[in-house]
């Protein structure tokens, strides 16, 4: 007979990707019997697995309707005592408050800083009360937790600096499906342009949606040496991207498409030559590490990252990627210096999926399951050990001058 395990889930409306949440969903039905529960019914094939049960607990929008939400969520689990509980959503730390001796394990995917800042309307030290309330309000919660699960090292040195007990945090990678390797691009020797570039994400102002619009343009002055490819914006997006190229000159050279289920990315993926990744330089990315990176290197897409710590721990500069400033003009620059190298693509794709291959989830899996499961057996009396997932591996620098 197996055990039960709940699993509380916080996803955003306009969320567009669900597959390292599937991951761990799938992984937990092998093993337990399984009840997730939602705010709203969830629709997208990825997070759907058979012999899984599926809660829905609605609540209104606004903090009053996240913590009615958590209120809830913490009464299900005080009822049906499950043998452990997994917060699927740094968001939902508080809960930790609220289940007991229940042992529960928090993923820590998002920093506490991108949802603790009061509104900009609200007097300065009411401002600054509240956040440093909330902020307490998270980080005491990771303190209590029976295990936290950082997807970063920036997140695990916060977590550790912030007093979390060191056996108690254990770093596990989002993780790749081993599909995106599969569909990784075929390496010609000599590849031609225009250089076929790739953003899969939240497209947005903050994640450098008119930055990287206006490097095409540059890149492109003399001759189209560039093409890109924007997926995952919504219907707004999509029209701002279209005005936006238009006015640059540049309509020809972009493709901007809607929201892709999951299973859709690795094939995608599989036409590129390079992938994106940019993020403004804010508090909370600087610890968040974005999914499409590992993506991309498992795929083996050299990956085309701007000078952010959750770039830089992943991307060395002309090994499996370029580094370059969050501007247009650098972002520009590096495309150009690609295209002009171009030859050297076969090889950095090659080191790209080589440095992706410690984050497919087939490797990370075991890692995660024998970390949920400790907590019950160590509870009931029985003896587990944690086990690190791999470290990364070093990477030779190859400088692309």
């Amino acid at each position: 007979m197996r055990d039960d395990c709940i699993v509380l889930t916080r996803f955003a409306r306009d969320q567009p990707g669900f597959l390292d949440f599937s991951y761990r969903i799938k992984a937990l039905a092998k093993a337990y019997r399984v009840t997730v529960v939602s705010s709203e019914p969830l629709t997208e094939p990825e997070l759907l697995a058979d012999g899984v049960e599926y809660l829905v607990l609605p609540h209104d929008s606004g903090r009053k309707g996240w913590f009615k939400y958590m209120l809830a969520c913490a009464r299900l689990v005080r009822m049906r005592r499950p043998a452990c509980v997994v917060l699927l959503h740094s968001l939902l730390a508080p809960v930790v408050w609220l289940t007991g001796r229940i042992p529960t394990a928090l993923y820590w995917n998002e920093h506490p800083s991108r949802f603790t800042a009061a509104p900009p309307s609200h007097p300065l030290f009411k401002r600054m009360a509240r956040k440093l309330a909330l902020r307490w309000l998270f980080f005491e919660a990771a303190r209590r937790a029976s295990l936290v699960m950082p997807i970063g090292e920036a997140h695990q040195q916060d977590l550790l600096a912030k007093g979390c007990d060191p056996q108690r945090v254990k770093l596990i990678y989002m993780g790749v499906d081993k599909t995106f390797m599969k569909s990784g691009p075929h390496q010609s020797a000599q590849p031609q342009l225009p250089l076929r570039l790739i953003y899969v994400g939240t497209v947005s102002k903050a994640r450098g949606r008119d930055l990287m619009l206006e490097a095409i343009k540059l890149a492109n002055r003399e001759q189209p040496i560039a093409h890109l490819t924007l997926v995952g914006a919504d219907e707004e997006e999509i029209g701002h991207c279209r005005r936006y190229a238009g006015r640059l000159g540049i309509s020809n050279a972009v493709e901007v498409c809607g929201r892709v289920a999951g299973a859709e990315i690795p094939v995608i993926l599989k036409g590129a030559d390079a992938g994106l990744c940019l993020w403004e330089d804010q508090p909370w990315w600087r610890f968040n590490p974005p999914t499409k990176l590992f993506e991309y290197l498992v795929a083996g897409l050299p990956v085309l990252a701007s000078d952010i710590r959750t770039h830089t721990q992943y991307v060395s500069h002309g090994n499996n990627g370029l580094i370059f400033k969050y501007d247009s003009f650098s972002l520009g620059k590096a495309i150009h210096q690609l295209a002009k190298r171009r030859h050297e693509l076969p090889g950095l794709k090659s080191r790209a999926r080589e440095s992706g291959r410690q984050y497919l989830w087939d490797r990370i899996e075991p890692v995660f399951l024998q970390a949920i499961k400790s907590l019950h057996v160590a509870r009931q009396g029985g003896h587990s050990s944690f086990e690190d997932p791999m470290h990364l591996h070093d990477q030779t620098s190859s400088e692309i001058r």
